[in-house]
């Protein structure tokens, strides 16, 4: 089953781009460093990642 965030506030992602709060984010993991998962933005338009932050992050469910 696959976990799923959303930010609590509004979060500039890795790449430099302005996330909204409230934005539902779904954790990978990171193709380039083993055992390290990143949140990925759910977003058809824009690629945006993040480190896990739970102060920044809470999980969410989605139906």
């Amino acid at each position: 089953m696959d976990k799923y965030y959303r930010n609590i506030e509004d979060i500039t992602s890795s790449e430099g781009i302005l996330v909204e709060a409230g934005s539902l984010w779904e954790i990978q993991q990171n193709d380039k460093i083993a055992n390290i998962q990143i949140l990925v933005l759910v977003d058809d338009d824009v690629y945006a990642t993040h480190h896990i932050d739970l102060e920044l992050f809470e999980e969410t469910e989605i139906n």
